[in-house]
């Protein structure tokens, strides 16, 4: 599986309401799965970074950007 496979269904999996982005709430659970509970405070600051256009939710593109620089 390539890298915009894994966002694909990463993207997928977290969009609970399927609005097209990921909510803070979505976020949180994401970055916990990803993350494996390193903490609140880690989740809000990667949030902000990759949140770069700051509309409260992270798009596919946020997080192909994010998965690339902190899972790979």
């Amino acid at each position: 599986m390539n890298i915009n496979q894994w966002v694909d269904e990463l993207f997928e999996f977290f969009d609970e309401d399927k609005d097209g982005a990921i909510s803070r709430s979505e976020f949180v659970e994401l970055i916990d799965c990803l993350l494996q509970d390193k903490g609140i405070r880690m989740c809000e600051s990667i949030f902000n970074k990759f949140d770069v256009n700051h509309n409260n939710s992270i798009s596919k593109e946020e997080l192909k950007a994010m998965v690339i620089e902190l899972a790979l």
